[in-house]
């Protein structure tokens, strides 16, 4: 059944009374989990992190790039979406496309289909191997609900295999434990037309918890730009970007000390608008189309836990994602179910093993659709593609000289329809000064696999007329099923201290090579086509791995806290590039390079809390000009107050993006969208627990 937005809003006012209800039955509601009381710098440093090592261990001590997302965080920064979060990260480069799409990566080959980060929701992959990237538009969950986002900004293929190629973005929600009685939020703003999310959670038993939850979102137009101003639709005025969704799911945990069990799922529904870049016979030849996408889903996700000793335990998980998308040209469907299991064992003293298994299969199906007078922007030959990924994993971790040396030796093995065998070793060394400075360093070799749209999708680029007679030449880029995977070898140092109980810094500098980038197409003599009477050449270029780069950069970050009652977080980023075009092999691409990258990114966060139970907290951003896009700098300034009326009900207003009216991130025209410019917004939000 097609969930309209008066349903989605019936669905969701029934969910609240029946949360209302259950918390009249059930046990005493808890207090605000997130009350006032910053966390300290020793807090945020010994705070436990699983996406390195995939066991436990402390920040400080950890031998990667790593920074934490905390739920302080997210609530403090006024944030409405996990994208608008991980612009904390340093050297992570996150850019609002418009209402409803981001590109987001880490150390370069940013775009809206960024296809070498590694996204997980609570062990869960989300990313889509049709173009080995994110919808992040589907990624939303109860912010309230999110314990930590940890992100990774470097490789981890040893562990989490392809695609972990410049970093991971882990998302961990609570454990419905920590979820205990209501939650209910309302948001509203000059650009939304609202948000409502409302959550419950109780006790089935003495060893079995759980929580379930609702939320819908309606969000307006965004500002058209330059683009959509010149070649204005018919009858439209505005940016067409506006997204609404609503979505709802459960958590359950059973914990018995050495033997846990969770069971999750989600469901979800939307429909969301985009103007579409769309190749035409006519100048100007590149034309914006009104279009309309209703993506919906949902997943269920299996877990179990077995300790059998301190030193030795064992992990079992299963899940299963179904993901549609139906777009006015494209509708696609995939279904997922991936098989995990993990081995921990000690030994002996100081010598952890770990090994895993895994196996994913998926099966998707892509269709077209385009008028008789239209050229298709990109299409998928065959239309259904079923293929498995069989995965092993092990690695031996050794602490050495009293502890105070760690050395992490490990490598992944995937086997793939594609590419078939692929190795991703890496070493990590750290070594700790003293209890509260360390020293680090790894090198590691990750792997991409070539997504779908790589090697079986065709797309069309802008035509345009060839001299002397005129005749109109359509430049398709063409799939290739002989690609090889692409390479890389990344090197790190890093050093993490805590000079003086107030202040931590992180710093780390790397540099990567990469080989057999999938860029640059060979052209095939052309052939002619028609379409509603208007005759033209198609150029065929078939994609191949003809290019080489090296990326390096430097990432600081730094924690203070002034007092108790005010801490400061700066980042600061920088990245530089070199692309080989190793072959001279011509790439028609232009604009959809991946090498439009920001030089500069810094950022200042400040985080007070005042008398009367009042908070203020501001987050300034700076972001450096993206060349080749021709997008310029920009100097994003968010502000929110927030006011603690009583034990679990909270008052914010807010604004975001205050230094302007509105400015353009990123230009993805070549990508078949148009984006739009950012706007001012202005927000309230209440929150009320019990």
């Amino acid at each position: 059944m097609h969930l309209t937005p008066s349903r989605m809003k019936l669905v969701l006012t029934s969910t609240l009374l029946i949360l209302l209800l259950a918390a009249g039955f059930g046990p005493a509601g808890a207090a605000d989990p997130d009350s006032l009381g910053m966390l300290t710098i020793d807090q945020l440093m010994d705070m436990d992190v699983v996406s390195v090592a995939k066991v436990p261990e402390k920040i400080r001590n950890t031998p990667a790039a790593i920074q934490v997302i905390t739920q302080e965080d997210i609530r403090r920064s006024g944030v409405n979406s996990i994208p608008e979060a991980l612009r904390l990260v340093p050297g992570l480069q996150v850019r609002h496309i418009d209402a409803n799409k981001w590109a987001v990566s880490a150390r370069g080959f940013t775009s809206q289909f960024s296809n070498k980060m590694l996204v997980m929701i609570d062990g869960r992959t989300v990313y889509s191997p049709l173009f080995s990237g994110v919808y992040w538009d589907v990624q939303d969950l109860m912010l309230a609900d999110i314990d930590r986002i940890e992100v990774i900004r470097g490789p981890g293929g040893s562990l989490w295999g392809t695609n972990a190629v410049n970093g991971i973005i882990n998302i961990i929600t609570k454990e419905s434990a920590d979820t205990q009685g209501g939650l209910v939020q309302a948001e509203a703003s000059n650009r939304d037309r609202g948000t409502f999310a409302a959550r419950y959670g109780g006790w089935l038993d003495g060893y079995t918890s759980y929580r379930i939850y609702g939320k819908y979102f309606s969000r307006k137009d965004f500002e058209e730009n330059d683009f959509t101003a010149r070649h204005r639709m018919p009858g439209l005025h505005r940016a067409h970007d506006k997204y609404r969704s609503g979505r709802g799911g459960f958590r359950l945990d059973r914990d018995q000390g050495d033997n846990r069990l969770t069971l999750s799922g989600d469901i979800y529904n939307g429909s969301s608008e985009q103007t579409g870049a769309r190749p035409g016979l006519a100048p100007p030849y590149l034309f914006p189309s009104a279009e309309e996408s209703e993506p919906s889903g949902g997943n269920l996700l299996g877990r179990w836990e077995k300790i059998f000793s301190p030193g030795s335990d064992l992990t079992v998980q299963v899940y299963y994602d179904r993901s549609k998308r139906d777009a006015d040209y494209l509708k696609q469907s995939q279904d997922t179910v991936d098989f995990d299991l993990q081995y921990r064992l000690t030994p002996r003293a100081r010598h952890e093993l770990l090994l895993g298994i895994g196996y994913r299969y998926v099966d998707d199906d892509v269709d077209t659709y385009y008028p008789a007078d239209a050229l298709y922007y990109a299409r998928f030959r065959p239309a259904s593609q079923k293929r498995s990924l069989y995965t092993g994993f092990l690695q031996d971790r050794l602490s050495f000289a009293g502890k105070r040396g760690e050395l992490t030796l490990g490598t992944k093995v995937e086997h793939n329809e594609f590419t078939g065998t692929e190795w991703q070793p890496s070493l990590r060394l750290l070594w700790k000064l003293d209890r509260k400075t360390s020293l680090w360093g790894a090198v590691t070799r990750s792997v991409r696999i070539p997504s779908r749209l790589e090697l079986e999708g065709d797309a069309n680029l802008r035509p345009g007329p060839v001299p002397p007679a005129g005749t109109i030449m359509v430049p398709r880029l063409t799939g290739n099923k002989n690609l090889d995977s692409e390479k890389v070898y990344t090197y790190e140092l890093g050093c993490k201290s805590q000079p003086v109980d107030s202040l931590f810094l992180d710093v780390t500098a790397f540099y990567s090579r990469y080989h057999d980038l999938v860029s640059g197409f060979t052209p095939r003599p052309p052939f002619p086509e028609s379409s509603d009477s208007v005759n033209y050449m198609v150029m065929p270029m078939v994609i191949g791995n003809h290019y080489d780069a090296e990326t390096f950069g430097l990432e600081v970050n730094g924690n203070w806290s002034v007092c108790d009652w005010w801490r400061l977080t700066g980042n600061f980023a920088w990245f530089d590039y070199d692309f080989e075009n190793r072959n001279g092999i011509y790439d028609p691409r232009n604009e959809f390079q991946e090498d439009n990258e920001s030089k500069y990114q810094a950022s200042l966060v400040s985080y007070m809390d005042l008398p009367g139970n009042f908070e203020v907290n501001s987050l300034l951003f700076y972001v450096d000009r993206l060349n080749e896009l021709d997008v310029d700098s920009y100097t994003r300034l968010d502000l929110n107050l927030v006011w603690y009326a009583s034990d679990g009900l909270s008052l914010t207003v807010g604004a975001r993006n205050l230094l302007d009216h509105a400015h353009p991130e990123y230009d993805s025209i070549s990508e078949g969208i148009v984006g739009s410019d950012i706007p001012r917004t202005y927000y309230g939000r209440v929150s009320w627990s019990f």
